[in-house]
């Protein structure tokens, strides 16, 4: 089954820089942040190009609860406000048959970008705003807030557990609370 998963996984998982190789020193090309709505910044102008912000995307990583974006000769450090990546759509895959996997949600963050809930990236609750609200763990130290939207859409096929007062989405096998 693990293979499989995996399998499933390198099927919808956008490829990602080796930045975990790459030790360079600081750039020095400016500032770069990334706002709670998951806008890119440079210099504090919006970087509106999807394109730019997918190759941004590929190479920022965060180790030890810092954002950098990584290069094989510079690293520049990135301000994020909450979470670089939120996840604002979401399907049950068609393909998890082929692969012999349980269903499982898919979900799509704001880059276009495909991430399958399971073992490997887990939803786990934490606070924002001062609400507990689910988030997606991506690789790399990344990890992206799911959207208002996308939780009560969730919130309506989640099993409820009335002893527990609780909601549970199932997804590749796996349990997470929604609560």
């Amino acid at each position: 089954m693990t293979d499989k998963l995996e399998q499933l996984i390198a099927h919808y998982v956008s490829a990602h820089s080796p930045t975990e190789r790459w030790q360079a020193g600081e750039c020095g090309v400016g500032t770069f942040s990334i706002d709670s709505a998951g806008r890119w910044f440079h210099q504090g102008d919006e970087i509106k190009r999807l394109a730019l912000v997918r190759l941004f995307a590929s190479v920022l990583s965060c180790e030890q609860g810092e954002y950098t974006l990584k290069t094989p000769s510079e690293t520049c450090t990135v301000t994020v406000e909450e979470s670089p990546f939120i996840i604002v759509a979401w399907h049950v895959s068609e393909v998890a048959q082929q692969y012999d996997v349980e269903p499982t949600i898919i979900c799509e963050d704001n880059l276009g970008r495909l991430w399958p809930i399971c073992k490997a990236f887990p939803l786990y609750m934490t606070e924002y705003k001062g609400l507990q609200v689910p988030h997606l763990q991506l690789n790399y130290g990344l990890c992206a807030r799911i959207e208002r939207n996308v939780y009560y859409q969730w919130a309506e096929i989640a099993k409820y557990n009335e002893q527990r007062q609780s909601m549970t989405l199932h997804s590749a096998g796996q349990a997470y609370e929604l609560t």
